[in-house]
């Protein structure tokens, strides 16, 4: 422990030295992980500072609530108690956030710290002028959450030239990875798959060699709802058919939620569509939106290959889906695949930007200024390792110099989805991507190589979606009804007879246009220029 400790510190103070800000680094410094602040700064009267908290419904028997834990009650004694604040935490239904954030902020009722991934929300309240302009308030009270973060990842937080959000910090932007059963792949004698035309010719053959002996319940390529969790898609799949376009129709076409209007998507719908004619496919894909057919399916050791997040706790944790297939099927293993290749032979991924969660301060706050010490509070080194390792012994072992996860029925009673507390940070950040990936590895000790190979696999030839710093009127206006009609008309065409799959899509494409996706592709254009003007 001490020597991870030190090496955070250590990189604390070069970044100090680097930054010619020692002087200033000091005072905070003296703040132990434990966060006391100076009488000076501490408010006579108690103050309640409600912060938002991902309520994911998986609270482990004997943890206590979301709200009520160990870690909110370290929290209110280390933090809350030395500066007379009094810490509140407000669970949000992880699955519901942005429909319940959206009523919190429409009422009045937002908690003073509030989060979301989802860029169309940041941008409509950016838009009606309901977040607080957090740039002062950080350079004034937030000295190690800037130093944290860095100008970089603080840069995504800044919309119309005002410090809108703090984005977290994302130490590895890696989003998904493709497995594939090594076992039968072995019985077969073919080697892990590195093309399109490979992974399709192995999907064939599980289909009619059956390698599993599942009795003819094989599915060659698994998959879920299109509307459902996207820790299992096929984007990446259709994704690889995506032809090279033009900067600025990358810009126009490829909002969030949709890759409908991309040259070539429609040749991988269409390829989806065969697969599914000759039996290659998750049958039932499209009524499976909470994923429990797809992981029985694994369970049970009917799934040859598949596309989900890279390391997945789902999947991987001990206990879950991928012991249970182990249990239920002795020599089932999967292993890392990166065959889905493009016409340039590359492995295109769409990948996460250098942030997480963008954290918000509501206009209607009267505690902007606790909420931002708060913040900074967490983004000291000993605190954010503390908050998202646990205690060493109790929650992690140290093993050649990383922290490994005890996972222990008890150690989960008292940590589990820190995750959602150590807000500033998304992942665990090791100074290095080498480190980072080692470390991120360590969290599924049964399938830690699987796990390490899967992420390196998923940042390979990755992209960031393209970035707006304004909002786009109609992405907000329009984005949930066209990324729910770009999911109908890929699922029909998907499903549909061979004769009938043109029109289907094409239908689709058109409706998809009329009903708002015309006024998007229009309004981001004329941004992208605006900003190239700059």
């Amino acid at each position: 422990m001490k020597q991870t400790k030190m090496k955070w510190i250590g990189l604390s103070v070069a970044a100090c030295l680097l930054t010619g800000s020692l002087a200033a680094c000091s005072s905070p410094a003296k703040e132990s992980a434990s966060g006391g602040a100076s009488s000076s700064t501490v408010p006579k009267e108690a103050v309640t500072l409600k912060v938002e908290m991902f309520d994911r419904g998986n609270t482990p028997s004997g943890a206590g609530p979301v709200d009520n834990n160990y870690w909110t009650q370290w929290i209110q004694k280390e933090f809350g108690d030395k500066n007379n604040i009094k810490l509140q935490f407000i669970p949000v239904p992880r699955n519901q956030e942005v429909d319940k954030l959206n009523v919190l902020m429409t009422t009045g009722d937002a908690p003073d710290i509030v989060f979301t991934y989802d860029m169309n929300t940041i941008f409509n309240y950016v838009k009606s002028g309901g977040l607080t302009d957090l740039g002062k308030l950080v350079d004034e009270h937030g000295p190690n959450l800037k130093k944290f973060l860095g100008q970089e990842t603080l840069a995504y937080g800044v919309f119309s030239s005002k410090q809108y959000t703090i984005p977290a910090k994302r130490t590895l932007q890696f989003a998904h990875a493709s497995m594939i059963r090594k076992d039968w792949l072995d019985k077969l004698g073919l080697p892990v798959p590195k093309t399109k035309e490979e992974f399709y010719a192995a999907m064939k053959m599980f289909k009619e060699k059956d390698p599993g002996k599942t009795g003819g319940k094989v599915v060659p390529y698994g998959f879920a709802a299109m509307n459902g969790s996207n820790y299992v898609s096929s984007s990446q799949f259709l994704g690889s058919f995506i032809k090279k376009t033009s900067e600025e129709d990358f810009f126009a076409f490829k909002p969030s939620w949709s890759d409908i209007l991309m040259p070539g998507y429609k040749d991988g719908v269409q390829f989806l569509n065969k697969m599914n004619q000759e039996g290659l496919i998750s049958p039932d894909f499209a009524l499976d939106k909470d994923m429990k057919k797809f992981e029985a399916d694994v369970a049970n050791g009917y799934v040859g290959a598949f596309t989900s997040i890279a390391a997945h706790q789902n999947l991987m944790l001990p206990g879950n889906v991928f012991d249970t297939m182990k249990k239920n099927v002795p020599g089932a293993e999967y292993v890392s695949m990166d065959a889905f290749t493009n016409e340039e032979g590359k492995r295109p991924k769409q990948i996460y930007e250098p942030t997480g969660l963008h954290m918000m301060i509501p206009k209607s706050s009267k505690h902007a200024v606790e909420a931002i010490k708060y913040l900074d509070w967490m983004s000291q080194n000993d605190v954010l390792f503390k908050l998202s390792n646990g205690v060493e012994g109790q929650h992690y072992t140290m093993e050649n110099s990383f922290p490994k996860p005890i996972t222990t029925d008890e150690a989960k009673k008292t940590f589990y989805n820190n995750a959602d507390i150590a807000i500033v940070v998304n992942g665990k950040d090791f100074n290095s991507k080498e480190k980072n990936i080692e470390g991120a590895a360590l969290t599924y000790p049964n399938y830690k190589e699987l796990a390490k190979q899967n992420i390196i696999n998923a940042l390979i030839d990755g992209y960031t979606l393209p970035r707006f710093d304004r909002p786009i009127d109609a992405d907000i206006k329009y984005g949930k009804t066209l990324e729910a009609k770009a999911q109908e008309t890929v699922v029909k065409s998907i499903l549909a007879k061979p004769a009938d799959f043109n029109k289907i899509f094409d239908d689709g494409v058109a409706e998809y246009l009329k009903i708002g996706g015309q006024q998007v592709v229009d309004e981001r254009k004329a941004a992208y220029k605006e900003m190239k003007k700059k």
